[in-house]
């Protein structure tokens, strides 16, 4: 744990790096180009509501509320998980975390998607994923005026997947239209279904279909010279993601994958589709752009060079996608990755750290020793 005089002796253990220094917060020189990025579950938090005491105190320390820092160092959060407003999410971390978390430093896996999807602003769009309609609202907080849930679809044929019966709370906002008179432009995922089977027989349905109308099927959409008219956008590439639960759950991805082999089964074709989320470009992309306009909001240069320090858990999305941007990685032991039995990650990191404390205070020690000040 960092103090007002830090004392750290930490053994880094891809490297075999051991560093042993002080830091006087008033008089030593400060490492003015570092920022963080941290993934959310399996780094701050473990489960839902398990927030991790170290992800308490490294956020307190990085936002210069428990002045340790002679000034803040800038950080923000990158997560492929999602399926509410990024306000109401922003909101909710704050509290749990103990931070005013801004609007720069919240990425969720959809939030790069918005400015992406201004092309259907005035287009229906089917939106899927995450519980009850919380997806329809995201997609609203983005401009999307037409807005259509799987919910909305069984309401109007409940035999386009009779193996649902819409709950009584589900029938409440629920907003059945005549879908045979109505074109898809888009089917977006912004978050990990709650009835694979339902959501994946939609897609399925749109993507052959006529114009995006369901209840068609396009002539020729077996044949990979014949363009859709149904853009298939995911946010999220995780497989698997770490809950409450002692070992890794299926996540976006996972359903992803299984839509692919039906997709080919049937059709004999790839499955056509945008990936957003970790480890893809796009999102790193944005991030960085989010970072440098959290740091024009608070006074310091958004254009000088940064040292970013991704901290994450997951070596196929966090770590793979830090290294393919740039950014130098930790991966942490307190998510999906565990190396108790000489495991290898995929994707190998900067370092690999206990905990995200111990890799922040590492960070740190690595920009002062290099001399990035």
């Amino acid at each position: 744990m960092l103090r007002s005089t830090w004392s750290v002796r930490r053994l880094v253990t891809s490297g075999q790096i051991s560093c042993t220094r002080s830091l006087h917060s008033k008089s030593t020189p400060f490492p003015n180009k570092l920022a963080f990025a941290f993934d959310i579950d399996g780094v701050l938090k473990q489960g839902h509501h398990n927030v991790l005491p170290q992800a308490k105190r490294v956020l307190k320390l990085l936002s210069g509320e428990d002045g340790r820092l002679p000034k803040p160092i800038p950080f923000l959060l990158i997560t492929n998980g999602g399926g509410v407003p990024d306000e109401e999410r922003r909101a909710a971390l704050s509290s749990e975390l103990g931070i005013q978390l801004t609007e720069n430093q919240l990425v969720q896996s959809h939030t790069p998607i918005k400015e992406y999807v201004d092309k259907y602003r005035d287009k229906p769009v089917l939106v899927l994923g995450g519980k009850g309609e919380s997806c329809r609202r995201v997609a609203e907080s983005y401009g999307l005026k037409y807005s259509y849930i799987p919910q909305d679809i069984i309401a109007w044929k409940p035999s386009i997947w009779d193996r649902t019966e819409l709950t009584d709370e589900e029938r409440g906002f629920a907003r059945p239209e005549d879908f045979s008179q109505i074109p898809f432009s888009a089917a977006l995922m912004f978050h990990d279904s709650h009835d694979w089977g339902r959501d994946i027989t939609l897609i399925l349905d749109l993507m052959s279909s006529h114009r995006g109308i369901f209840g068609t099927r396009r002539e020729g959409h077996d044949r990979a010279d014949v363009k859709g008219d149904v853009e298939l956008v995911f946010s999220n590439a995780d497989v698997e993601w770490r809950s409450d639960w002692p070992i890794p759950r299926l996540g976006q991805g996972a359903f992803r994958l299984s839509l692919e082999s039906i997709y080919k089964s049937t059709t004999g074709l790839e499955l056509p589709y945008k990936q957003f989320g970790k480890p893809f470009k796009a999102t790193y992309d944005f991030s960085e752009l989010m970072l440098r306009r959290y740091l024009k909001e608070v006074g310091r240069d958004p254009e000088g060079e940064l040292n970013v320090y991704m901290v994450g858990d997951n070596p196929l999305s966090d770590i793979d996608g830090a290294n393919r941007h740039g950014w130098s990685s930790i991966l942490v032991r307190t998510g999906v990755f565990h190396d108790t039995h000489g495991e290898v990650p995929s994707h190998k990191p900067t370092i690999i750290a206990d905990d995200v404390e111990k890799g922040v205070e590492w960070a740190i020690q690595e920009e002062l020793r290099k001399g990035n000040l």
